[in-house]
């Protein structure tokens, strides 16, 4: 009664090293969820053999190492690091240091991810480019310092007036994107005024801000990333242009 057959013995292994968390441990491993219920489980089988050998419990973690890294040869040249330290890492690899929003990289990656959601379900999707007025001049006249306090009060003023789905990122400069899912343009206006009555309202200095906004289309068969930021660019320098301290929004086209 006691015994099982070699496939209940298995799905035993399976079930006791389902516990084992082979994403934390390999966070870039491509695994299938079956594939993963297989390798737990030969890992399972290895801590126990392993275990027998040296007379003590070696632990999941050592035992999934060696087994992919001498028997299946998953892993090549592992490098250990504690979880924590990774978390920093990849926290700083898609953070801007300056201002603690995105950087460039992870915007373009979410801003693609994003376009094809809303397309996905038919929902609206805006897209917000924020320039900082004279940044160039607060530099030459008072000093980069100045300039890093502007760029991180536009920073805050800008994480005050989004929802927890928004994307704000600084690409560059005196730069910010904005990625607004859900938000159709008129609602992408409020945003954007919303961000300019911030700064105004916690002003010991003077800083200003431009946007240019452009609203995904709806009927249209393919929008690329590359092309709607084509177009809040061009609203961008409208508004520049225009003497700054303003949104210009303007329609996508195809042609463009």
């Amino acid at each position: 009664m006691d015994r099982r057959s070699g496939l209940e013995r298995r799905s035993g292994d399976v079930e006791e090293a389902a516990t084992l968390p082979l994403q934390q441990l390999f966070p870039h491993a491509r695994l299938s969820e079956s594939e993963a219920a297989q390798r737990a489980a030969a890992i399972e089988a290895h801590r126990r053999e392993l275990g027998s050998r040296l007379g003590r419990n070696v632990g999941a973690v050592v035992a999934a190492v060696d087994y992919m890294l001498n028997i299946s040869g998953d892993l090549v040249s592992p490098t250990i690091v504690e979880h924590e330290a990774l978390e920093l890492l990849e926290h700083r690899s898609v953070t801007d240091p300056l201002t603690g929003l995105f950087n460039r990289y992870h915007f373009d990656a979410t801003m693609s991810r994003e376009i094809a959601r809303c397309r996905r379900y038919g929902v609206p999707l805006s897209l917000l480019l924020v320039d900082v007025d004279r940044l160039k001049l607060m530099n030459d006249r008072w000093g980069h310092h100045a300039g890093d306090q502007a760029l991180g009060r536009v920073a805050v003023a800008i994480q005050k007036s989004l929802r927890g789905t928004d994307i704000a990122a600084r690409l560059g400069g005196d730069e910010f994107a904005i990625v607004l899912p859900d938000t159709d343009a008129v609602a992408g206006l409020i945003v954007a005024t919303r961000i300019r009555r911030s700064l105004v309202e916690n002003a010991s200095t003077m800083v200003t801000v431009s946007g240019g906004l452009v609203e995904l289309p709806r009927d249209a068969m393919e929008v690329s990333a590359v092309q709607l930021m084509l177009v809040a660019d061009h609203a961008l320098y409208a508004a520049k242009n225009s003497g700054g301290n303003c949104v210009v929004q303007r329609e996508y086209q195809s042609e463009e």
